[in-house]
């Protein structure tokens, strides 16, 4: 069974990293990328852009369907 934190409560909606869960991983060091799946396959959303940007670090996006990585930068 996946941790809590893994699954969104809407895996097809908007994806974002709890601030808690965020603040708890940079205790143990600089967060170094955002890693998510899109399960409808394709490419980074616009919305998947500005919380890139937002995070100022990579977004690391793997199309389910696709079996593909994609990588955007901020």
């Amino acid at each position: 069974m996946w941790p809590d934190w893994v699954i969104a409560d809407d895996p097809l909606g908007v994806v974002g990293m709890c601030p808690k869960d965020h603040a708890v991983a940079a205790r143990f060091g600089a967060v170094q990328a955002i890693v998510h799946s899109r399960p409808e396959g394709g490419t980074a959303s616009e919305a998947d852009r500005r919380a890139c940007t937002g995070t100022q670090v990579p977004w690391h996006i793997w199309s389910v369907p696709d079996k593909q990585w994609s990588t955007i930068k901020p």
